[in-house]
């Protein structure tokens, strides 16, 4: 299911950082942890398991 408003907030501080230089709410770092959260939680599913942050590998561009 998508949802778009969900993205509303967000995209309206990145096009404001992009204007004026200022640095973005969220990093690349957080949107990297982010997805190692997502991952972790489609492995876990799929295993039947906890599955913990550590696990995954996470390498970011900073």
């Amino acid at each position: 299911m998508w949802f778009p408003h969900a993205f509303i907030g967000v995209m309206e501080q990145l096009q404001h950082a992009v204007k004026t230089g200022a640095p973005p709410a969220l990093s690349v770092a957080d949107n990297v942890k982010t997805m190692a959260l997502v991952e972790a939680g489609y492995r876990s599913i799929d295993e039947g398991r906890t599955v913990k942050l550590s696990e995954i590998s996470i390498k970011s561009a900073n």
